[in-house]
């Protein structure tokens, strides 16, 4: 006989109480709209590839494996980069696409 919890009136099986998230936001480099309230992109082991900018995001926060995020105002990562380090706020739609590492 197998054990099932309940919660709020449901039954749970046993083995879900260890899945996994389908996306961990605290890892790797993540965007948020709305001040850090809502979570728009997950990049979880960024590798310096330049990777269009999510346009929503309103801030970022690199939780691990990210040492800098640097922006770029143009599709491709050229032209100024700007360094936005591991913890920054910004507009959203003022950049285009960005490297991390």
């Amino acid at each position: 006989m197998t054990a099932v919890a309940t919660a709020a009136g449901l039954a749970v099986p046993p083995d879900a109480a260890s899945a996994a998230p389908a996306t961990n936001w605290e890892t790797g480099l993540t965007f948020y709209g709305d001040e850090f309230m809502t979570p728009v992109a997950n990049f979880p082991a960024p590798d310096g590839e330049c990777t269009p900018f999510p346009a929503t995001a309103h801030t970022l926060v690199g939780w691990s494996n990210v040492n800098n995020v640097i922006a770029y105002r143009t599709d491709d990562c050229s032209g100024q980069p700007i360094a936005l380090g591991t913890l920054r706020s910004f507009q959203p739609g003022e950049y285009a696409s960005f490297t991390a590492f």
